[in-house]
Order: C-alpha cells, then sequence, then structure tokens
C-alpha cells in the first residue's frame, strides 16, 4: 500500500480524534450522546485556547495526551493492527510498539489539530455490531465544496465510559489499513527488526542502535 492512499485514512483519522475526546462517565450516557457531547466540548475548548496551542506546540501536545489517549482502547488497537504478528511478541515488544503506536497518531494529530475549522455535525443512533458489547456511532460532517465525510466509531462500554477501538472513516478503517501498511513493512524488514524500529522497543544492551533505527511506518508513512 503506497503512501498517498493511506495519507486519507490516517489524516481523518488524526482530525476524528478531536471531535472524540473527554468521554465523561459521571452518569449513564449513550454511545451517541457521548460522541456529540464530547464533541461541543472539545470544539469549545479549542476556540478558547486557539492563540495558545498556536503559541506553544508542547501545550497542545500534552492536551492531546491528556484529553485524547484516555478514549482510545491503543491496546486493544495495537493488538489488531498486528494480527497474527502480535502472537510472536514478548511483553516488552508488546508495550513498547504499543506506546510508539500511540505517539506516532498523536504526534500526526497534533500537526492538524490546529487547521481544523468548526463544520456541521450530523449523528445517526448507535447500532450494535459484533457480540461482543460494540456498538456502531456514525457522525457525519458537512464540508464546504467537498462531499460529506461520514466517521464511524466502532465502541464499547467499561467502566469508566465509551471507549473507540477503531475508527471507519469515509468507508476506509484505520486499523484495516494500517495493518496492511505494517504487514507490508513486516514481510520487507521482518518482525524483530519490524518492531526495533521504533524508538521505544530498541533493546537496552545496544543503544547504538539509535542511529540506525528506521522511522516508524517509514516505508509507507513518511509523507503523512
Amino acid at each position: 500500500m503506497n503512501g498517498q492512499h493511506m495519507r486519507k485514512p490516517v489524516y481523518l483519522f488524526l482530525l476524528s480524534l478531536l471531535l472524540f475526546c473527554q468521554l465523561a462517565p459521571a452518569s449513564p450516557v449513550s454511545a451517541e450522546d457521548a460522541v456529540r457531547k464530547t464533541t461541543d466540548e472539545v470544539l469549545r475548548w479549542l476556540n478558547l485556547d486557539r492563540d495558545e496551542l498556536k503559541r506553544d506546540p508542547e501545550y497542545l501536545k500534552i492536551l492531546v495526551q491528556e484529553l485524547i489517549i484516555p478514549h482510545f482502547d491503543f491496546a486493544v488497537m495495537s493488538k489488531l493492527v498486528l494480527g497474527d504478528y502480535w502472537q510472536k511478541l514478548g511483553e516488552r515488544e508488546r508495550t513498547c510498539f504499543s506506546k510508539d503506536f500511540r505517539n506516532m497518531l498523536v504526534e500526526r494529530y497534533a500537526r492538524i489539530l490546529l487547521s481544523y475549522n468548526n463544520q456541521s455535525i450530523t449523528y445517526e443512533p448507535a447500532k450494535p455490531i459484533g457480540e461482543k458489547g460494540y456498538v456502531s456511532v456514525r457522525q457525519t460532517i458537512t464540508r464546504d465544496g467537498a462531499k460529506p465525510l461520514p466517521i464511524e466509531y466502532s465502541m464499547y462500554q467499561d467502566e469508566k465510559g465509551w471507549k473507540a477501538a477503531d475508527l471507519i472513516i469515509d468507508g476506509i478503517s484505520l486499523i484495516k489499513s494500517y495493518h496492511n501498511t505494517f504487514s507490508d513493512e513486516i514481510h520487507i524488514l521482518g518482525i524483530d527488526e519490524f518492531i526495533r524500529s521504533f524508538p521505544d522497543c530498541i533493546p537496552l544492551e545496544d543503544p547504538e542502535m539509535t542511529s540506525h533505527v528506521i522511522a516508524p511506518g517509514s516505508l509507507t508513512l513518511a509523507c503523512l
């Protein structure tokens, strides 16, 4: 899968993170209400802090870490995105990959966060998917000069509230897109070298490898 094909789903995924943070578990809410209320609050937060966010990129990253990370299940996403290769990893490799996969998305999200402009958004009621308690919430963003953008959140509820484990953006699944990309890279590099291409996965006993690390996703995602 080439970088041009991956640019659209990954960019839209990062953009959609803006519309899905701060899911408050204070009172029982439906998945649809959670996404709707979150969208309203985040857009209000952006309007209040936009100038500060433009002045201080580190402030932006901190806010992303605090507000976005808790509400996406990156552990599940990491397992799904690697597929069968996940079983070949030890505990340390799983932990470092999950951390760096999360950081990769957060870094790219921070770059495009301030480019988001408020747009008309509509919602559809949540629909059950599968047999494991997941639901899908469809959100459609109206865009000037372009066709409406549908975003479907695959979500489940735990004791802390609703979490997302995948996004289907304009018909393209984030998990499937990254799975295909990473599978191509693993086919070229091998699973061990692929994992070592993530900074936190460099073997502790071989610090000199830092000079040889391949940027995660660089074979197909360098243009993002």
